[in-house]
């Protein structure tokens, strides 16, 4: 359903050419203008093709719109269809993206092969709005959701995020937390206060076995059609459940759905960056985690059909390997374009305290063939070399050398 009262928004398009009606207020969107004005938080991955049509997002979030035109080229479309197809924005406006090419199209024109993953990022958006045609409308429904919190010596944080729970708009859950055999006294006790006070939250207790086998615990006892894994010591926003679901509801062929998050260290209202997945490529995933962090939501059948999570100790990165098993499984991932929970940062959290190299091998694994771990060592090299010619010396040195390159290039004609 179309809105009529709204304006048409028009990106990087020649308006002339769209045979657009006279009478329609037509407005055009200045991506360089919008990009300026989005001053988005800093991302944990640069990705500066996603941070583009993030800021057109946030541009088109301003005002009410009948369409929207997007060129093909470049992605611009993504994050908006994103939106859409969550939910979370745009019921009413057609979204039209017109055949400009495409980026691989014109590096095979070109004969070059793609030179960083920001080519690879933009090759996924194109290809993620070229598919992204039609919008399921969504049936009344409220499915029971079972949000699952491993706990291990985090007393001082599990309150705020059970009240943080307690505050959802979405009625229908359960929450089932496991103490991972936590041995400080204070997490103990906390543990047994917060089960007086939560009478309906399940509380369970085991011996102490890693965050991987907790989480499968967890997955195991969920009664709900959705799971959610959620860390301790994080907080859920109060729309974190419902936009969720809502997200899969209109994606049936998502097993499982990210988002974006906000991380502090000490005041939630004070972020210190954030983290905004695209949810793919794959090929992409070898290198970092394009997929989202654990605190995601999970179709519970097609979860535990892939297997779950492995149960390695002494690593981290079992969000990212976890994801990695799914599509691996023939599963997609999709990302609610929001920011859902804010992240709680610690410089003592698992994920920094284990060694990083054995951390991205356990995803590794899951890609077959020494070829994706040499094109991670190549990619990190890369950045190496990158970070290293762009030393205030060598940028010293290329001043220096500036004018003997004029010189040269004056006598060479």
């Amino acid at each position: 359903m179309r809105s009529e009262a709204g304006a048409v928004a028009v990106v990087e398009l020649d308006v002339g050419r769209l045979n657009l009606t006279p009478e329609r207020e037509v407005r055009r969107v200045d991506v360089a203008a919008a990009v300026r004005a989005a001053a988005p938080l800093g991302e944990i991955h640069e990705c500066r093709p996603a941070d583009r049509s993030e800021a057109v997002y946030r541009a088109l979030l301003r005002s009410e719109w009948s369409e929207v035109h997007f060129p093909s080229l470049g992605g611009l479309a993504f994050r908006t269809l994103q939106a859409k197809r969550a939910g979370l924005a745009f019921a009413n406006t057609e979204i039209i993206v017109h055949d400009t090419g495409s980026s691989r199209a014109e590096r095979e024109r070109r004969h070059s092969w793609p030179a960083d993953p920001d080519d690879l990022v933009i090759d996924f958006m194109e290809e993620f709005v070229a598919e992204s045609s039609g919008v399921e409308t969504l049936a009344a429904a409220s499915p029971l959701v079972t949000v699952g919190i491993a706990h291990f010596n985090l007393g001082e944080f599990l309150p705020a995020a059970l009240d943080s729970l307690a505050a959802q708009t979405h009625a229908n859950r359960e929450i089932i937390v496991i103490d991972d055999g936590s041995t400080r006294p204070e997490s103990v006790a906390a543990i047994e206060r917060l089960e007086r006070e939560h009478p309906r939250v399940q509380f369970l207790r085991q011996a102490n076995a890693g965050i991987g086998a907790t989480r499968n615990r967890l997955l195991a006892e969920a009664r709900g059609e959705f799971f959610i894994p959620m860390d301790a010591d994080n907080l859920a926003r109060p729309n974190m459940i419902e936009a969720f679901v809502r997200a899969m509801l209109l994606n049936p062929d998502l097993a499982a759905a990210t988002c974006y998050f906000r991380a502090f260290s000490e005041d939630p209202d004070q972020p210190v960056y954030a983290y905004r997945p695209t949810g793919g490529p794959h090929a992409l995933a070898c290198i970092r985690n394009v997929y989202g962090d654990a605190n995601g939501i999970f179709r519970t059948a097609a979860f535990r059909a892939a297997g779950g999570y492995e149960t390695d100790r002494g690593t981290s990165c079992e969000d990212w390997e976890a994801y990695v098993k799914l599509v691996r499984a023939g599963h997609r991932i999709g990302v609610v374009p929001e920011y859902l929970f804010d992240y709680r940062h610690r410089e003592s959290g698992f994920s920094r305290a284990t060694n990083w190299y054995a951390n991205h091998q356990r995803v590794l694994r899951q890609f077959p063939g020494a070829e994706w771990t040499a094109l991670l060592g190549f990619q990190l090299e890369n950045r190496r070399l990158r970070e290293r010619l762009n030393a205030p010396q060598y940028r010293v040195a290329d001043g220096l050398l500036a004018p003997l390159k004029w010189l040269k290039r004056l006598v060479s004609q």
